[in-house]
């Protein structure tokens, strides 16, 4: 049975397959948007969307850190998953982000 869950989380394949990096050397081996004749057409798209995006949030934020009174304090942290065999997604992630302090 292939568990979609587990794609990009080898770690003989991504060093600290755990952690997001962008900045990884293989970055473009990840299958997010599959392979071959199984890509998605509209991959390219939601690459440029997602880059701009995240680019935009950076440039307003001083720091992103995980809700403890959601998730709990570091070590202990609690998330819910989609119950299903297939895919792993959260039912919910609670950020607090921090404004960019005035220069």
């Amino acid at each position: 049975m292939v568990l979609n869950g587990a794609v990009n989380r080898d770690p003989e394949r991504f060093e600290c397959p755990h952690e997001f990096r962008v900045d990884r050397p293989n970055v473009r081996e990840h299958l997010a948007f599959g392979r071959g004749i199984h890509s998605c057409p509209g991959g390219p798209l939601a690459r440029i969307e997602a880059r701009v995006s995240i680019e935009r949030l950076l440039e307003r934020t001083g720091g992103i850190t995980l809700d403890e009174a959601e998730h709990g304090p570091s070590g202990e942290r609690r998330f819910s998953y989609e119950p299903t065999y297939i895919l792993r997604g959260l039912n919910e992630l609670h950020l607090e982000f921090a404004p960019v302090a005035d220069a």
